[in-house]
């Protein structure tokens, strides 16, 4: 009785030693993972942009990758810089004061304005070479016959113009007389096109090629003969919080102009050569518009990068 007795206290002593083992293995390796992932945080330096969109059409991988390209060129080999999106997607305004007041996003890229240049540091080189002034207009096809029609801004003022209500643009158009209708998305702006309630939609050269084939809707197409212009510039915006980060931002676009690196970033994502053969630009009206919005300083450090260039 009493052997049976020892045979039992040792069978649950072998059977607690092998119930404990896998768990303790476990818990070990849960800790070490625990350990590794903090020392991962802690030998890289995260940067947090906003995340991707279904209707972003590329944007977000061009603009991700030449901060990632400006930030490579100043690295830290024992602490490389990694990009972290933040959950969530916002209209630019709410970004901004993300950007600048509640630490959420680092950095984010938009078209500068006066207003923009105060809410966070901005980095003013600009990220698509001078082409986001020039706005193609995306339009009903069944209209095409009336904008071919068009011979100078007073005619297109007549139409309604279709904008996100917190794009700099807007203003810029409400500014120089044209009628605009402004809403929160871009899926917003094309149902009222497609609906009648805006006549056209202006576009940034790249933006209007990428959207018109990616819609791949005969009812949406660009309009012909027609290009509004006005000085307009995407820049990189940073957190006031950040300002090392902005600094390191200017440095390593300015190196990656000057060894042709952001060049060959440009025309990967961009491909100016195909937007100007796709949309005929030589042959087009061009409309020249006021831009009180945009700052002495970002005019001045802009003039080597002219959109004008940029048409032969």
């Amino acid at each position: 009785m009493v052997q049976n007795r020892r045979r039992i206290a040792l069978y649950l002593i072998v059977a607690v030693m092998i119930t404990w083992r896998p768990f303790s293995q476990v818990a070990l390796s849960s800790e070490l993972d625990g350990t590794k992932t903090s020392q991962s945080n802690l030998n890289t330096y995260e940067v947090k942009i906003v995340k991707r969109s279904e209707l972003d059409y590329a944007s977000h991988a061009y603009y991700s990758a030449l901060l990632k390209l400006a930030l490579s060129k100043t690295d830290d080999p024992l602490k490389p810089t990694s990009l972290v999106e933040t959950s969530g997607n916002l209209v630019q305004a709410r970004v901004l004061r993300q950007l600048n007041q509640e630490g959420e996003i680092d950095v984010f890229w938009t078209v500068t304005s006066k207003l923009r240049e105060q809410q966070a540091i901005v980095v003013r080189v600009p990220l698509l070479n001078g082409i986001m002034g020039y706005r193609a207009l995306l339009i009903r096809s069944r209209d095409l016959g009336d904008f071919k029609k068009i011979r100078n801004a007073q005619e297109l003022k007549r139409l309604v113009a279709g904008q996100g209500h917190d794009w700099p643009d807007i203003k810029i158009l409400e500014h120089n007389g044209f009628t605009t209708l402004g809403t929160s998305n871009y899926d917003a702006i094309i149902e009222l096109l497609r609906a009648g309630r805006i006549d056209y939609f202006p576009r940034a050269l790249h933006e209007a090629v990428i959207e018109a084939e990616s819609l791949n809707d005969p009812e949406i197409i660009i309009a012909p003969s027609v290009l509004l212009h006005y000085p307009s510039y995407v820049f990189f915006f940073v957190s006031k919080s950040k300002p090392e980060l902005a600094k390191r931002i200017e440095r390593g676009l300015n190196m990656a102009r000057q060894d042709g690196s952001f060049a060959a970033l440009f025309e990967e994502y961009i491909n100016f050569k195909r937007i100007e053969k796709t949309l005929n630009l030589s042959e087009r009206m061009v409309f020249k518009l006021d831009n009180s919005n945009i700052s002495g300083e970002t005019l001045d450090a802009t003039t080597s990068s002219s959109p004008s260039l940029l048409f032969h």
